[in-house]
């Protein structure tokens, strides 16, 4: 109790200041057990900017390379700011699709950061950001439990209305020391044009980790319309695998 007493403290003494991003990661970082967190702001139209960085170093490594550079796209939770509503605490297997392990997302950032579990936060921001706070923990230790997520939400109200009244506050932000990177513009293979409206569908579900099955399910069409869909897409994109199908997605940026 005493450690939530302290962090809301501070957490209200920070309003309006450079320190307020790093005071409400900790305010959250009260209610869970953890061994790396991080504070990210999501924009509509720009890559990630860090804000606080409180990871492990082989997180670390991953996080201001191939993430924020563009994997990012990818990721469950960002899909989740998009899509809302928010603000929203979640577990990262309570949102990912049933065939997120087996997904380019997975096999090439979440698998490859020691990462067993993760929860995340997020809430709205206003001029299209978002704030994302990450909690993960280490492989070999416990996933989150769901009394995990519900301490969690308790906090919820507190830090909604924080992150509101410091954006209302004049010639604030969140994050402006942090960093970010210019998105890595690589020449694809063919343009995001050549597609369908629905292929693009397909492809974006692919990538989120859908299974054959799930996907069908989603788009309400049979398991063998989905096959034809993957075969369509990967002759006008020039490719023969979910791992191509990736790197385009990343080059191209469009969809």
């Amino acid at each position: 109790m005493n450690g939530v007493v302290t962090a809301t403290a501070e957490l209200i003494a920070a309003l309006g200041t450079t320190s307020f991003a790093d005071r409400l990661l900790g305010f959250a970082a009260t209610a869970i057990m953890h061994d790396a967190a991080a504070l990210i702001l999501f924009f509509e139209d720009a890559p990630p900017l860090v804000a606080v960085d409180r990871l492990r170093p082989a997180e670390r490594g991953y996080l201001y390379g191939d993430y924020i550079s563009g994997v990012y796209l990818l990721s469950p939770f960002y899909r989740l700011a998009k899509k809302g509503p928010l603000p929203r605490a979640a577990r990262i297997m309570d949102i990912a699709p049933e065939g997120f392990p087996a997904s380019e997302y997975h096999r090439r950032y979440f698998s490859q950061i020691g990462v067993a579990d993760m929860m995340g936060v997020l809430i709205p921001a206003g001029k299209g950001a978002t704030v994302f706070m990450s909690f993960s923990r280490s492989t070999g230790h416990k996933r989150f439990a769901a009394t995990d997520l519900r301490q969690l939400e308790e906090l919820m109200p507190v830090m909604a209305a924080a992150v509101k009244r410091h954006m209302a506050l004049p010639d604030v932000t969140i994050g402006k020391a942090g960093k970010s990177a210019a998105p890595r513009r690589l020449p694809p293979s063919a343009p995001a044009s050549a597609l369908t409206s629905r292929e693009a569908q397909v492809v974006n579900l692919i990538l989120e980790g859908h299974s054959t099955k799930s996907l069908a399910a989603q788009l309400a069409i049979s398991i063998e319309t989905v096959r034809v869909h993957r075969r369509h897409i990967y002759a006008k994109l020039g490719i023969s695998s979910q791992a191509e199908l990736f790197h385009w997605f990343l080059a191209s940026r469009e969809i």
